[in-house]
């Protein structure tokens, strides 16, 4: 339960968000789709393996801190994506 919490649901949140900015930036010139791709390309694996050694190697600490820190780490990537919108 704490990998599903802490590395699967955060992970699954950044692909959406990748993936909604990826499909509205389609044909219509902007680099913003591309950016977002190339972007979640590198940081979901690096952030679902970072999760997950927080999640193993931290068996001691509660639900809440697992929660608090690993979708703080994941919402690195949706502030990232949602900033190349702007560029």
């Amino acid at each position: 339960m704490r990998y599903l919490i802490g590395v699967f649901l955060p992970a699954a949140a950044q692909v959406l968000v990748v993936f909604i900015i990826a499909s509205m930036n389609q044909g219509n010139g902007s680099w913003a789709g591309l950016a977002a791709f190339l972007i979640g390309m590198i940081a979901i694996p690096l952030t679902a393996l970072i999760n997950g050694l927080y999640v193993w190697k931290n068996p001691q600490h509660s639900m809440i801190q697992v929660i608090g820190k690993c979708f703080t780490l994941a919402f690195i990537t949706p502030l990232l994506c949602t900033l190349t919108l702007f560029l």
